[in-house]
């Protein structure tokens, strides 16, 4: 399969949609993403089974204020520094790249590196959705380093961690990003093909192009939207009105808000929705109807669009989904990584209501 210029519209629609509120706004990585398909040509996408087993694959992300990347935006310099300086460090040639996750800004940007690098891009990804740390993957859950971890930023700085674990990789590469103005693109989680194809969540980027191009036919036509929705296998779990949002500050390790919305039947009943860098969890009357890792996304109920945990507010009319999350991500070992408990959220079992 060939990703071209005719695709960013589905996989950036698809991607925002995976983003659960968050990950970035794929406007900026679209607009990239045509001009460089444009110059360079369709990149390949492939299954990890069509790559050698011993074949060296490498995930790329950008990490940081996803917001500063309209002043400075990603480009050709910063993603190939970032892959190159692990080539040298590690004496290896890379064979192709993967996502680190498949939503928001950076299911794009690797499609752009793949362009850039002449590289095939893996059809798999280590989140399927959009997290805040880049060490809340499959690849940590199955024991695969996230160091060495280089990164690289527009001005031609480089950075390279080394010798910690991935809560070590994480929270030195935040600490860094403010001297790297904001951003950086980075290249982590090494691995041979072999491993990609036993560890990585496979079809990722295609799940995301089908996502997109079945929102974009729900934006064009309302009456469309119930099939699709059966069709995506997605839950819709609220239609109603922002009623407040109360913010309490951004923190990638806790809760940053709460969205309460009001029933647009039933005016008595609400859904309360605690967000993060995106949206975590939900509450109808108290009761838990979705929580993360499951994909809970806030549309506009007029036009579909997507909104973001920073752009909702009170008087919108919204409908409420939620999308499944891949299994790897619902085992109990994940949940101590990527669920509930990682983002200090103490749930009731199912039936029971939180306070």
């Amino acid at each position: 399969m060939l990703i071209t210029p005719g695709d960013v519209a589905d996989l950036a629609a698809g991607a925002t949609l995976l983003g659960s509120g968050g990950g970035g706004d794929t406007q900026n990585a679209a607009a990239t993403l045509r001009r460089v398909l444009d110059r360079h040509g369709p990149v390949r996408l492939l299954s990890p089974a069509d790559l050698d087993p011993g074949a060296w694959v490498v995930p790329v992300a950008a990490i940081g204020a996803t917001t500063v990347m309209i002043e400075r935006l990603p480009g050709e310099t910063e993603f190939t520094a970032a892959v190159r300086a692990l080539e040298r460090h590690l004496g290896i040639a890379v064979t192709a790249l993967h996502g680190l996750e498949s939503a928001g800004v950076n299911a794009l940007l690797p499609v752009a590196a793949a362009a850039w690098l002449g590289l095939p891009l893996v059809d798999a990804d280590g989140m399927g959705r959009a997290f805040p740390r880049i060490d809340q993957t499959v690849f940590t859950l199955a024991g695969l380093p996230t160091a060495p971890l280089a990164l690289a930023e527009p001005s031609g700085a480089e950075l390279l961690i080394t010798g910690v674990d991935g809560a070590g990789a994480e929270r030195l590469a935040r600490a860094a990003l403010p001297a790297l103005g904001g951003w950086a693109a980075s290249a982590l989680c090494v691995m041979r093909a072999t491993d990609s194809r036993r560890h990585a969540l496979p079809g990722t980027i295609s799940r995301a192009l089908r996502l997109g191009r079945a929102l974009r036919r729900g934006q064009r036509d309302p009456a469309e939207r119930d099939r699709l929705l059966a069709g995506m296998a997605v839950r819709r779990l609220f239609t109603g009105t922002v009623l407040e949002v109360r913010q309490r500050g951004r923190d990638t390790a806790a809760l940053s808000g709460t969205v309460t919305i009001e029933h647009a039947r039933s005016p008595r009943r609400t859904l309360r929705l605690e967000m993060a860098d995106e949206y975590l969890l939900a509450l109808d009357d108290g009761a838990v109807t979705a929580h993360v890792p499951e994909i809970i996304v806030m549309l506009h109920a007029r036009t579909w669009y997507p909104i973001s945990t920073e752009r909702v507010a009170p008087g919108r009319h919204v409908d409420v989904l939620s999308l499944p999350a891949p299994p790897a991500l619902r085992t109990p070992a994940a949940a101590r990584l990527v669920g509930p408990p990682a983002f200090g959220l103490d749930l009731p079992m199912a039936g029971e209501t939180a306070s």
